[in-house]
């Protein structure tokens, strides 16, 4: 059974995602048509994908002790940021033509999921620690 904390996560994921989709389709039909690339919707998913998987293995691990948060969450950042680094390569070594059409938006949804991610992780730690206090 999924617990509330993660409920209320994967709702405020799904919200972010269905926001930022519909400003991606506004703006590449509209101002940035040229630089549509059919790779974007992949990498919307796959950025969207691992950020729920490790900010849920976050919640577990602080679930499991507070106190070794640090050190998971340094751990699932790297992995995480591996996963992206080999992703980009992949799409780069695929699409060369286009290196900057491809790096840009995957740049941009990174520092979007990022702020949204750190911004949830926060408040779940917030409110973590005032309940065991």
């Amino acid at each position: 059974m999924i617990s509330t904390e993660k409920r209320i996560f994967l709702r405020h994921t799904l919200w972010f995602c269905l926001v930022l989709a519909g400003i991606s389709l506004l703006l590449f039909t509209t101002v940035l048509k040229k630089y549509y690339l059919n790779i974007f919707p992949i990498q919307f998913a796959v950025i969207a994908l691992i950020t729920v998987f490790s900010h849920i293995r976050l919640m577990n691990a602080v679930r499991l002790n507070v106190l070794k948060f640090n050190t998971a969450y340094l751990a699932i950042m790297s992995i995480k940021l591996f996963m992206y680094f080999v992703f980009i390569l992949i799409c780069l070594l695929l699409n060369r033509s286009n290196a900057i059409d491809v790096v840009v938006p995957f740049l941009v949804l990174y520092i979007f999921y990022t702020i949204f991610e750190v911004v949830e992780i926060s408040t779940f730690l917030k409110k973590n620690t005032n309940s065991s206090n």
